[in-house]
């Protein structure tokens, strides 16, 4: 081949592209797609927007973007005329500030710019001098508040070996950086040990120096800080090249190349059909034939076991629950475990009634009762204080029901007499 013709290796680059600048400019990230922001937490950090949540963020506002929270204050008086201004008062408005000043107490006793007066009546040879200080003048030396607080030389502050070797040992109060010492007998280990020389632990026997940082940084191993050249056969390098992973890419597994764009994503999308979501779940999408009942609710149909004009007729087969058309017997067996339709339900079972404990009903207060009984009964509860109180309650509430001398009553109806004599104030 003549020299023309000969192939040449590598990539000639033309331009500007072979500059320095072009080498260290990459190529331009691509922007996060508009459907993904809302996932991303540098999104939901922008200065100047409201943090919501991301399932919330497509979501339409319920007001306006104009809307605006919160009451309109009426135009009044600024912040400044409040706090005075920066302006000089004038006169009236100087007389007006101390005269409404004049109603705290404070002002009268600790008026701005004075001590405290607390009207003493000093002698008047107190009065009359005007160099007059009370207290004692000193002695002329200068000598320091700490120092007449906490005397350096006082008794209490001196302590002795003793003492200090005491609070060692109950409370660990050694000096800052100073050695424990646990005074153990080193003259009797290994024929006698100095602890402020000796030095423990194993001794290497090889001096290997940056262990860490060599095993950081492998270069550093070699004297030129930079490992040298290796040849190495093309199946070595290769195998190396398939078991290690290189940095800035994704590792190789051995499967080649294949003719995908940049686009495409790898795996299967969640939802490939139009499965129910978590809304659908708790909701319900149900169509309106499928929210009929089913058609064999409350009837049969199994044909030959009855006749047809009843199959297809309203009615319901099968024997109620409650067993409320049925005369209930007047003894209860413990045997029979229908209900007849007087059984306490949900509600005086969950908020049972106050006497319910004592096994007292609402029933007992308006069942009637002669007036012997009623008596015996309204004395026991101590509803009422004495004989004479109950014929007074007994003779109002006939008159308030209108019943007869001979009629009988029941409780509820002295409870309503006493609340009636109670309001009246009798």
């Amino acid at each position: 081949l003549e020299a023309d013709e000969r192939l040449q290796a590598g990539k000639i680059f033309t331009g500007v592209a072979d500059t320095t600048a072009a080498c260290f400019s990459g190529v331009e990230r691509p922007p996060t797609p508009e459907e993904m922001k809302r996932f991303r937490k540098t999104f939901t950090g922008q200065p100047g927007k409201r943090i919501q949540h991301w399932g919330t963020e497509n979501d339409p506002l319920p007001r306006g973007e104009e809307f605006t929270y919160g009451v309109k204050g009426e135009k009044g008086v600024g912040v400044g005329d409040t706090l005075g201004g920066h302006l000089e008062p004038s006169t009236m408005q100087a007389y007006q500030q101390v005269r409404a000043e004049m109603v705290y107490d404070s002002e009268k006793k600790e008026p701005l710019g004075r001590s405290i007066s607390r009207n003493y009546n000093y002698p008047e040879a107190i009065k009359g001098d005007p160099d007059f200080r009370f207290g004692v003048v000193g002695s002329g030396d200068t000598e320091p508040a700490i120092t007449a607080i906490f005397p350096p030389n006082a008794p209490s502050l001196s302590t002795t070996a003793d003492q200090v070797a005491m609070y060692k040992k109950s409370h660990g109060s050694y000096e800052p950086g100073e050695q424990r010492k646990r005074d153990y007998t080193w003259d009797k280990v290994q024929g006698g040990i100095d602890p402020g020389t000796h030095t423990f632990g194993a001794t290497a026997e090889i001096d290997y120096r940056e262990g860490v940082a060599k095993a950081i940084n492998p270069d550093r191993e070699y004297d030129s800080r930079v490992k040298p050249t290796e040849f190495v056969p093309k199946n070595v390098a290769d195998f190396r090249k398939v078991r290690t992973d290189e940095l800035g890419t994704v590792r190789n597994l051995g499967l080649g190349q294949h003719a995908l764009g940049q686009e495409h994503t790898y795996g299967l999308p969640s939802k490939r059909f139009n499965d129910w979501g978590a809304r659908e779940c708790m909701q319900g999408n149900y169509t309106a034939d499928e929210q009929q009942p089913d058609p064999d609710l409350g009837r049969s149909l199994r044909r030959g076991c009855a006749p047809e004009d009843v199959l297809r007729s309203d009615r319901t087969f099968g024997v109620p629950c409650v067993r409320s058309d049925i005369k209930p017997p007047k003894l209860a067996s413990v045997a029979d475990s229908k209900n007849y339709g007087n059984e306490p339900g949900a509600k005086p079972l969950l908020y049972p009634q106050p006497f319910a404990v004592r096994g007292v009903y609402e029933e007992d207060f308006l069942s009637e009762h002669p007036r012997a009984e009623l008596q015996d009964i309204v004395l026991s509860a101590g509803v009422c204080d004495s004989e004479q109180h109950f014929d007074r309650l007994y003779r109002a509430a006939q008159a308030a029901y209108g019943k007869k001398e001979d009629e009988p009553l029941s409780v509820e109806a002295i409870r309503q007499a006493l609340y009636a004599e109670v309001e009246n104030g009798g």
